[in-house]
């Protein structure tokens, strides 16, 4: 934190003042009343003997003179105690004897870092000490309201309260302090609004009312405060909530000339439409931080440069979207500029290519996660100052070798940090050894580069994070790789075409924290040098080439993890683990707090077999399908899986009943078994899955009814329940009490009886499949409910789960609360166009109903035409009568339409012929007659589609039409009278027309001489050029003949 010279500087002057007076006058002795003033204190304290502060406090013939104790400081004219300096570092004390107000002439009292845990809140009689200029409570636990007798101290100049748990409103008496010049409440839990009455405090040149919770709008009375040097008002806990309480429109900030230091991150600053200008007006300012403020572009009348001395700007977190209006203004600012974040504004454009020679004393810049294009420019490697580059995620190029080049010119190299992740960079990776002896972090991941990774990186010695994921490159990992990294915390080399080469008994020189090594090739032999890695919390093996049991040892620090994916190999065998310790209710790992253990763990394609073993429920996350495990109990039935999220047992050998053990899993999401060979009743237990969002259970042998206890989960998205031998009636609670479904799937089972009503009110259902089974009577026509279906709205292509857990980051300078969500992307299997198909990245987009190979009768309801929302409607194979409904042209999305197998009649509604995305049509097998309306989507199908319907005629059927069937079926379709359009009327109107035509032109000519002589002539000139064509091209063909 920037210091208020001023301040300290007067502060100190009286001090030292103090401090000379007391020691050039020895003669003076300290006032007996004061010393046992103070030794009543000490014993307030209850310093124990072991503890020696204020060991020279005391009655010995050597610590008569009170005025020579540790923090005490006399007046050299009269002996009174005026200085009282016993600040600490988080000590615990006693109590604050009211014998402190008995040193009535004390100037100056300093009681910081002290615990005092039988004095709860800030005693009033401190009030007393009437003469004090300097008070320092700062860190002491205080609670409670602030003392109104605190307005006494008239003389008082320095009062830090900071670091407390005060509450209430911004104590008023305090604003009465006209001498104030440094005022510190930070960090305690002040609320309300801030009083107006602090534009009272013309003296004041320090204001520190950070982190608290303050509402409301920043006075506009802060314009009073004309000497103020120092305001900080950052609100309570903003990297974790981003809170926006405190607001201000900045009016005030012109007056202010003599700011040097300016925090007020995370205040809405959106009615500020000016605030470049107002910055802009401050000529002393050296600190300024608006990070995420709300700020969008204003239009500046002055510019920046007179902030000369401006040395620290922090603008990120907001909506400076236009980068050829900020960078401008920034470049015009002062070049001792040394830090500069921009980062998440969203900002277009590009980078000044002289935007480094502008800035030549920057050490840090950031303008991470942005949308910036085009080249990154040279100059901002010419600065042999920079310490801190940060580029990533934007949409930058540029070839890296060149910029290495650039910046291995500078003699001094104090890089420490060079971050140009996720962005379109080119290039090869040079040597980077020469580059910065202090590199700590190099992040190139997900670029273009290419080539190989040179050995000399191994020789940046101070290197924590190497992060190369997602490039292209190739080639070999050795050992060499990695000779000095002893200091490496992160690796991540995933996603490119590298192999490791490293002998079996390689031991390296680093212990990680975070392994990324997906599609690196580490086999086929297990990598045994992750044993020599003891705090692993992050892992990824995957599609790592690796076909080998996995050794028991490597499960152990499981318990540790936050992450492991050794999914895509061919691992094999049965895993054995160890017996891991219970579960507390906190997670600690290296770096981090958690609340609950957040362990994912993705073993899927791979060839385990056997039992899945019970530690694994101790992870959020499991993913174990495509396996060959045979028993799920061990892991169902584990005493530890309150804090499962998902689980994904799909597709492996497992069997058996399903064990009712679900009710410990009081956290689950997702739950996946299908295709396995469980058989046997649902267990009732699954009802208690409160937070239960999608249930898969497809492809399996269960049988029974689906039990009721399932109309608990409220929460339910996705069912499927598909082919397995279910039977009973459809439960009607599905539709009363799972109003959030979106997909049912129940497909391939016997359930039997009428499709209940109460399936009408799912109006968030997408995917309705109830085919292959024995269902009866008709179609609900309230299914036009189904409001979901009823819309062209558009939704996510995706649909997912989510939850998000939160954790403090210990190597972190503020210990920052994180918020880290993790995502489920849900899948189903459905029957589409006639083969199963796995739907995932577009299932949210499905909208269908599938209600095939069922016992439905009854006329398909002109109801289910208002669902406009379709792409797929399949009712064949049932018993459905009666006409098409005529309006089925309204499915203007509909890709697949199925009607065949049923006995429909009458004509193909002309409508049809309207729908152009209908890709999949069958008719087949049903009663229709009349022609097969025409239109380029009905004609050019295949026959094969109406075929099964001998009363249809027209393309494609070989079955031609009668002379007059196209209007008899046009008139049958439109629903008009018996009579013909082509009759005997229609003949006599067509001759009468012809009559009075031909004998119109001929009249004209008749009466008209001109006409008729140009008529004439036309007809002479058009048979001259007729004859003279013909002659010409006569002769030529003789001419070519004769040649021959």
């Amino acid at each position: 934190m920037m210091m208020n010279g001023v301040v300290y500087l007067v502060l100190m002057v009286q001090l030292l003042a103090w401090t000379s007076s007391a020691a050039v006058v020895p003669s003076v002795k300290c006032i007996e009343s004061e010393r046992q003033a103070l030794l009543s204190l000490k014993r307030g304290f209850n310093v124990t003997h072991d503890d020696d502060w204020l060991s020279s406090w005391g009655d010995g013939e050597q610590q008569k003179e009170c005025c020579n104790w540790e923090g005490v400081k006399c007046s050299n004219h009269t002996g009174q105690v005026v200085m009282l300096d016993l600040h600490a570092h988080d000590y615990t004390r006693g109590s604050i004897s009211p014998s402190l107000g008995e040193l009535h002439h004390l100037k100056y009292l300093d009681l910081s870092g002290n615990h005092f845990t039988h004095t709860p809140s800030i005693p009033p009689f401190i009030a007393s000490l009437t003469f004090l200029t300097h008070l320092n409570l700062s860190h002491s636990s205080f609670a409670g309201n602030i003392p109104p007798q605190l307005a006494n101290l008239l003389f008082l100049q320095y009062l830090d309260l900071s670091s407390n748990n005060l509450v209430g409103e911004f104590p008023l008496q305090v604003t009465n302090m006209s001498s104030l010049r440094y005022l510190d409440l930070s960090y305690n839990r002040l609320n309300e609004t801030m009083p107006p009455q602090l534009g009272n405090l013309l003296s004041l040149e320090h204001l520190d009312l950070s982190a608290n919770a303050f509402t409301g709008t920043i006075p506009s009375q802060f314009k009073n405060l004309s000497r103020l040097q120092y305001l900080d008002l950052h609100p309570y806990s903003y990297p974790r909530y981003k809170t926006m309480s405190i607001s201000s429109d900045l009016q005030w900030l012109s007056e202010l000339s003599t700011m040097r230091y300016l925090s007020l991150p995370w205040v809405n600053l959106s009615g500020a439409s000016n605030w470049q200008q107002q910055v802009s007006s401050l000529s002393h300012l050296q600190y300024l931080d608006l990070n995420g403020c709300n700020l969008v572009h204003s239009v500046l009348t002055s510019s920046f440069a007179s902030s000369a001395s401006l040395s620290y700007v922090d603008i990120s977190n907001n909506s400076l979207r236009d980068a050829s209006l900020i960078f401008p203004w920034l470049m015009n600012s002062s070049s001792s500029l040394v830090t500069l974040r921009m980062n998440d504004n969203g900002l277009t454009g590009t980078i000044p290519e002289t935007f480094g020679n502008n800035l030549s004393s920057l050490e840090e810049l950031n303008l991470a996660n942005n949308e910036l294009k085009g080249q990154i420019p040279l100059s901002l490697f010419h600065s042999c100052n920079l310490a801190y580059l940060d580029l990533s995620n934007n949409n930058l190029t540029g070839e890296f070798h060149e910029y290495i080049r650039e910046f291995s010119r500078c003699a001094r190299k104090p890089l420490r940090i060079l971050d140009l992740g996720w962005n379109e960079i080119t290039g090869i990776l040079p040597d980077l050894s020469q580059v910065s002896s202090s590199l700590e972090v190099l992040g190139l991941d997900n670029n273009r580069l290419s080539g190989t990774i040179h050995e000399g990186i191994g020789q940046l010695s101070n290197l924590t994070v190497l992060s190369l994921g997602n490039n292209f490159l190739t080639g070999l990992i050795s050992e060499a790789h990695f000779s000095r990294l002893s200091n490496l915390d992160t690796l991540d080399l995933s996603h490119n075409a590298l192999a490791f080469n490293v002998s079996v008994d390689w031991i390296p020189p680093f212990d990680l924290t975070n392994i990324y090594l997906a599609s690196c090739k580490l086999g086929p032999n297990f990598p045994t040098w992750l044993h020599t890695q003891t705090t692993i919390e992050y892992l990824d093996i995957s599609c790592a080439g690796i076909s080998s049991t996995v050794p028991n040892w490597f499960w152990e620090p499981l318990h540790l993890m936050l992450y492991l994916n050794i999914s895509h190999n061919r691992f094999r065998g049965k895993i054995e683990g160890p017996i891991l310790p219970a579960i507390v209710s906190y997670y600690v790992v290296a770096s981090a707090f958690i609340s609950d253990p957040l362990l994912s763990i993705d073993l899927s394609f791979n060839l385990f077999e056997g039992p899945i073993p019970a530690f694994l429920s101790t992870a959020s996350q499991t993913f174990l399908s495509n396996n060959r495990f045979s028993i799920a109990n061990p892991l169902l039935c584990a005493n530890s899986t309150k804090n499962m999220r998902f689980m994904d047992l799909s597709n492996n050998d497992l069997r058996g009943e399903l064990s009712d053990c679900w009710r410990g899993f009081e956290s689950l999401v997702v739950l996946d078994l299908s295709n396995n060979q469980f058989y046997g009743n649902m267990p009732k237990s699954l009802g208690s899955l409160k937070n239960i969002k999608s249930i898969h259970l497809g492809g399996n042998n269960f049988s029974g009814e689906i039990p009721s206890s399932l109309n608990n989960c409220t929460q339910l998205q996705i069912f499927d329940a598909a082919r397995n031998k279910l039977s009973g009636t459809i439960p009607s609670w599905i539709g009363d009490n799972i109003g959030k479904l979106l997909v049912l799937s129940l497909h391939s089972n016997k359930f039997h009886g009428n499709i209940p009503l109460s399936m009408c009110n799912l109006d968030e259902l997408r995917v309705l499949d109830l085919s292959l089974n024995i269902l009866s009577g008709s179609i609900p026509k309230c299914i036009s409910n189904l409001s979901a279906m009823a819309t062209l709205a558009h939704s996510n292509a995706t649909i997912i789960h989510g939850y998000h857990y939160e954790y403090v980051d210990y190597h972190s300078t503020t210990d920052a609360v994180h918020e880290v969500f993790r995502v489920y992307n849900d899948s189903a299997s459905l029957i589409w166009k006639g083969k199963m198909s796995k739907y995932g990245s577009t299932l949210g987009l499905l909208r269908s109903i599938d209600f095939s190979s069922n016992r439905l009768t009854g006329e398909i309801p002109t109801e289910m035409m208002s669902l406009i929302g379709l792409v797929s409607l399949n009712l064949s194979r049932n018993f459905f009568s009666g006409d098409i409904p005529p309006t089925i042209g309204q499915l203007k999305s509909i890709d697949s339409l199925d009607l065949s197998r049923n006995h429909l009649s009458g004509t193909i509604p002309s409508q049809l012929a309207q729908i152009d995305r209908l890709s999949v049509l069958d008719l087949s097998y049903n009663d229709l007659s009349g022609e097969i309306p025409l239109g380029t989507q009905l004609q050019t199908r295949d026959a094969s589609a109406y075929e099964g319907n001998p009363k249809l005629c027209g393309a494609p059927l070989n079955n031609t039409c009668p002379i007059h069937g196209h209007q008899i079926s046009e008139h049958g379709a439109d629903g008009d009278d018996d009579e013909q359009f082509v009759s005997e009327g229609f003949y006599i109107a067509m001759a009468a027309g012809f009559v009075m035509a031909f004998w119109g032109v001929c009249f004209s000519l008749i009466l008209k001489k001109s006409w008729r002589y140009a008529y004439f002539k036309l007809l002479s000139d058009v048979y001259d050029k007729l004859y003279v064509f013909t002659a010409i091209k006569v002769a030529k063909f003789k001419r070519i003949i004769s040649q021959i």
